[in-house]
């Protein structure tokens, strides 16, 4: 394992391919950073890129061009209250007020310095743990499976502090939008009135621009004298 990780790192460690990844990572921060771009959108415009390159090559312009789309939702999280990206939405919790107190710059900071940590101890969890966990995932039965389920339903309680009441109602408009479209067991259609669009079910990106987005901007109209919104 160590002999493997010690060849993948002499791999990447010359002047191509650092540079190719910096140029992946600052090109997909542009993508990150304009809501409904997504780093796999990047990923699949520059995929024929890499059809020239070596292997080593293509695979560090990827993950550059994933990491950096995921990594640049912070932007809009930080100063418009809208993530970029489903990874960046724990960013408007606290980076959009620390912005509005003049410390968006250190919100920038923060987010940016934990992203690398947080991203870099899912490297090692998935280098050493997941062998293991794989092994005992092929093992679960439904029961297991549906324990897993409620128990993700008590975390509403926790991040309930404020309302119990309006924690469950946004519970209960999760539940709704996620079982629009083809069941996962016997691929039957539900919630879709017949409309081929609804089959596939609701994206989680358009949701979330949706829910942020345009309440963001309506709260802002709102603070808009009649002139300023003409």
């Amino acid at each position: 394992m160590l002999e493997l990780i010690q060849t993948g790192f002499l791999s990447i460690l010359n002047i191509e391919t650092i540079v190719i990844v910096f140029i992946g990572v600052a090109l997909d921060l542009v993508f990150g950073a304009i809501p409904g771009l997504t780093a796999v959108m990047a990923i699949a415009i520059c995929l024929p890129i890499t059809f020239g390159m070596t292997p080593i090559n293509g695979l560090s312009l990827l993950m550059g061009l994933y990491i950096g789309g995921v990594s640049g939702g912070f932007i809009p999280s930080v100063l418009l209250n809208i993530p970029g990206t489903p990874a960046s939405i724990a960013s408007t919790f606290d980076g959009y007020p620390m912005a509005q107190k003049g410390e968006a710059g250190r919100a920038f900071a923060l987010t940016i310095v934990f992203s690398f940590l947080a991203g870099l101890l899912s490297l090692l969890v998935l280098i050493f743990i997941s062998p293991v966990l794989a092994s005992v995932a092929i093992q679960l039965s439904p029961f297991e499976y549906f324990a897993i389920t409620v128990f993700a339903l008590t975390m509403i309680t926790s991040l309930s502090d404020g309302s119990m009441l309006k924690g469950l109602i946004a519970g209960m408009l999760g539940i709704s939008l996620a079982t629009v479209g083809f069941a996962p067991i016997d691929s039957y259609p539900r919630f879709t009135f017949g409309l081929s669009e609804l089959e596939a079910g609701f994206n989680v990106l358009p949701v979330l621009i949706g829910l942020f987005a345009i309440t963001e901007i309506v709260n802002y109209s709102h603070h808009l004298s009649p002139l300023q919104a003409a």
